[in-house]
Order: structure tokens, then C-alpha cells, then sequence
């Protein structure tokens, strides 16, 4: 599975003034961190901690930029160091959680997100963390309960959305699903993937009409899973007996690679069939989302 990250947003909590000079040195490169020039933030942290080696905060930060940079064990490095200099800290575990979500470790960033909900419970992003961690644990209506709670203490949580819309799609409730799915992509239309998985719900709800469309939005737009794309709009043709339109775009298919697609050509496009014979099954697509 990939995941896409999820950046964040880094909160600190510095208890005393004797903390003021570590945060104004971090500060500039907390906003290098914001804004995306992960490069700088590097280098103005790594000043950071060769002046305040005993900071938390900025084996943190550090942490988060490997992390972005997808220098994972790195990031797991800063990630422990910061945590035996501090352990009260609970965005340290959300992004430690995060970090192990990305590397396939789902009962180890359960562990960190049940420290960081310890720390403060109000946090959504440890509960949307714990949530991605029950899901690929195969525990879905346990992260369901997670995402009712992050939305809750988040209203309008594009992600936690997105990601209840897959786990209920999953479970074959893709009425539901879908309209979760068409709620988080309104919130936040850039979610990799999205649209995407809002068609293959269609599709597997059999509203053939609609996934057409939202496919062929796909594929104007997003050429990671364009092989994929014409398959099942070729299938939502076939489906609605349309053999002109449905072997158009499995020819399509198959020229990117789809061996399915290849079979189909072969077995019925290239013959006066009006059945696929054989027909393959389509694996069900594992909704794919990156962290």
C-alpha cells in the first residue's frame, strides 16, 4: 500500500522562560519547515541543536523533516532522542506514529498514538493516526470509532473523511463511502487518489453512469492510475452493453500494461462475442493513500 503524508501541523509547548532562546533560534526554522523549504529548516536546526543539544523541540522538528524527506531512519533517530530528553511532548508521538504508519509498523504507531491521546486527548491527528493504525490492523470498525471521535474534535477533517469513506466502502457500505469520499474531496480536492476512489465505489455500487464520469475525471487529471482507470470504465461500458466504447478503453488499458485488459481484447473485443467468456475478477482494489 502507499500512503500519502500528512504534514502536521507542529504545536510546541515550551514550559518556562528559560526555553525563550531555543524557540526564537527554532523559529525561523519552523517557518522554513511551513512553507516547504525543507533544505533550510535542516540547516537551521542542525544549528539549532548544536547550540541547544538538550532540546526536545528540535530533535523533533529534525525528526519531522527527515520524515518529509523521506529519510525514515533518520527520522526514527531524532524521534527517540527527543523522546529520552522529554517524554511529555504529545505531537512527538503523532508524528513518531506517523512515521511507523509509513513504514508498515501499525502496532507500533498504535503504541505511540495511545501515548500522544494519553498527553491530550483533544488532539485529532493521534486519533486519525490511531484510526489508520486499526485499519491496517484489519480492525475497521475500530477505526471508525477513532475517525467519529478526530472528526468530532475536528469538524471538517477532510482526511479523517476520506478515510472513513474508504474503510466503509471496504465493508461494502459504498453508499456511504461515496458520499464521504464526494465530502472530503469538496474539503479538499488535492487528497492523492481521491477522485479515484470515489469511482471505483461507483463502479462496485453498480452506478455505472456516474463512475464513467468521475473515471474520465481521472483521467484527465491524475496519470498514476491511468492503466486502471480505463479498465474499469471500459468494464462500466461493458457493463451498460456497449461493446464500441467498452473495447476502446480496454484496448487503452492494455497498451499500459493491464494483462486483464489484454485477455478481454484477445477473448472478446477481437471476437463477435457479446460475453466476456471467462471474464476476469478484478481483484478488489485496496484503496490507496499515502501517509
Amino acid at each position: 500500500m502507499k500512503y500519502f503524508l500528512i504534514v502536521f501541523s507542529l504545536v510546541w509547548s515550551f514550559g518556562a522562560t528559560a526555553q525563550d532562546s531555543v524557540q526564537a533560534v527554532l523559529e525561523p526554522a519552523l517557518a522554513a519547515y511551513s512553507r516547504g523549504a525543507l533544505d533550510s529548516a535542516l540547516v537551521l536546526v542542525n544549528a539549532s541543536i548544536l547550540d541547544h543539544p538538550g532540546s526536545e523541540p528540535a530533535y523533533k522538528l529534525r525528526g519531522d523533516i527527515y520524515q518529509r524527506k523521506f529519510r525514515y531512519g533518520e527520522a526514527m533517530e531524532d524521534y527517540d532522542k527527543a523522546e529520552d530528553i522529554s517524554r511529555t511532548d504529545p505531537r512527538l508521538y503523532v508524528s513518531r506514529s506517523a512515521l511507523r504508519i509509513a513504514e508498515g509498523n501499525p502496532k507500533g504507531a498504535l503504541r505511540d498514538t495511545q501515548k500522544a491521546i494519553e498527553l491530550d486527548a483533544t488532539d485529532a491527528d493521534a486519533w486519525y493516526n490511531r484510526a489508520w493504525a486499526l485499519y491496517l490492523g484489519n480492525e475497521g470498525d475500530a477505526a471508525l470509532k477513532s475517525l467519529k471521535t478526530a472528526s468530532e474534535l475536528r469538524p471538517g477533517f477532510p482526511e479523517a473523511l476520506y478515510l472513513s469513506g474508504v474503510i466503509k466502502g471496504e465493508q461494502y457500505n459504498e453508499k456511504d463511502g461515496i458520499a464521504e469520499i464526494a465530502e472530503a474531496l469538496r474539503l479538499k480536492p488535492s487528497i492523492p487518489g481521491g477522485l479515484m476512489s470515489k469511482a471505483v465505489l461507483q463502479y462496485e455500487g453498480k452506478q455505472y453512469e456516474e463512475a464513467i464520469a468521475t473515471f474520465t475525471e481521472v483521467i484527465a487529471t491524475d496519470t498514476t492510475e491511468l492503466a486502471n482507470a480505463y479498465y474499469y470504465r471500459a468494464d462500466c461500458h461493458y457493463e451498460m452493453g456497449d461493446k464500441e466504447k467498452a473495447c476502446a478503453d480496454f484496448n487503452k488499458s492494455m497498451r499500459l500494461g493491464d494483462k486483464d485488459a489484454a485477455f478481454v481484447k484477445k477473448n472478446y473485443c477481437d471476437t463477435d462475442s457479446k460475453k466476456i467468456p471467462k471474464k476476469p475478477k478484478r481483484v478488489r482494489r485496496k484503496t490507496t493513500i499515502q501517509f
